[in-house]
């Protein structure tokens, strides 16, 4: 069971901040009891505060994560992805990547990372209908460390994750991202794109997937 502050956490990070009041009404609690856990997150160095001043009336704090939080509250998976690519490293013959630049040889990486990933947890998709499909692969986020729900979309499906695991190494490298978004694909067996990226600053990443059965009559 998560505990007070925990929930706190997780609503910071799904909303990216909030003030007192927000967090007293999406959690039930008192303002005094979200205060106090306020004030002890704060000190721990978990979150911090800023001032916002409204047209009328006082001004009020938004209270949103701090980079401790980020990195040791909601887990980060290096090692996960270091480990994925010594394997697939470890597989590569010399002829598959003789005459490749170097950027040729990351994407070639990634695809076999992606296939390997795929087998991994097709039997768990295999013959369940798209809705399923999907929230299937957002407990797979959430297994692997990530922080996800999903939802139905105009076009089909939504698939947020909140917190991005591999978030410094996206940032410097954008092949990551291209490949996590490849492997939603193949998991789900539809078109999957990304509107928005964690590693650009954004409080989320946001999956797009069409439901080819959309739109027909």
């Amino acid at each position: 069971m998560q505990s007070t502050k925990s929930h706190i956490l997780s609503h910071l990070k799904r909303h990216g901040g909030s003030s007192v009041d927000e967090l007293a009404q999406a959690l039930g609690l008192a303002h005094m009891t979200v205060r106090q856990h306020l004030t002890g997150l704060e000190r721990d160095g978990l979150i911090s505060s800023r001032e916002v001043r409204r047209a009328t009336g006082r001004p009020h704090h938004i209270f949103v994560l701090a980079e401790k939080a980020e990195e040791e509250v909601f887990p980060k998976r290096y090692d996960r992805l270091a480990n994925l690519m010594l394997e697939e490293i470890a597989s590569l013959e010399s002829g598959e990547i003789a005459g490749l630049s170097s950027d040729e040889k990351k994407q070639l990486l990634f695809r076999k990372m992606t296939t390997r990933l795929a087998r991994r947890y097709a039997p768990r998709l295999q013959g369940k209908p798209l809705p399923e499909r999907v929230q299937l692969v957002a407990s797979i986020l959430e297994t692997e460390g990530g922080f996800a729900e999903w939802r139905k979309s105009e076009a089909g499906f939504e698939i947020i994750d909140y917190n991005c695991i591999y978030r410094k190494v996206a940032a410097a490298d954008d092949h990551v991202c291209d490949w996590h978004v490849n492997l939603l694909a193949q998991l789900l067996g539809q078109d999957v794109s990304c509107n928005q990226f964690a590693r650009t600053g954004e409080d989320c990443c946001r999956f797009l997937v069409t439901d080819p059965t959309e739109g027909r009559a």
